[in-house]
């Protein structure tokens, strides 16, 4: 696995197009909340609102990082979609992305 991210940047971004597991097709994110959930270095559970990308109907969502969002070591996250609604849906597996500190 390469690194994806680097610590301190505010460019870097998690973008996600979410399907339905069984059938594979991409769920319609129009009027939908998304949040990424993740850890940093097994920390604290941080939650971020993510951006739906139009159209909604290609259920693509990117949040792009703050520049005190990361820090060097190991980002676990999910996904979810309505997050405390009843129609509420999480990625089926976790991701694990690299983040890397920057050069000094």
């Amino acid at each position: 696995m390469g690194y994806d991210l680097v610590a301190g940047d505010s460019g870097s971004k998690i973008r996600s197009r979410c399907r339905d597991n069984q059938t594979k097709a991409v769920l319609d994110l129009t009027g939908k909340t998304v949040h990424l959930r993740y850890k940093l270095n097994d920390g604290a559970l941080v939650i971020k609102t993510m951006t739906v990308l139009d159209p909604g109907t290609l259920g693509e969502a990117e949040y792009q990082f703050g520049v005190s969002d990361l820090s060097a070591g190991v980002l676990q996250g999910e996904i979810q979609i309505q997050p405390g609604a009843a129609d509420q849906l999480t990625s089926l597996l976790p991701f694990s992305r690299k983040v890397r500190a920057a050069l000094s």
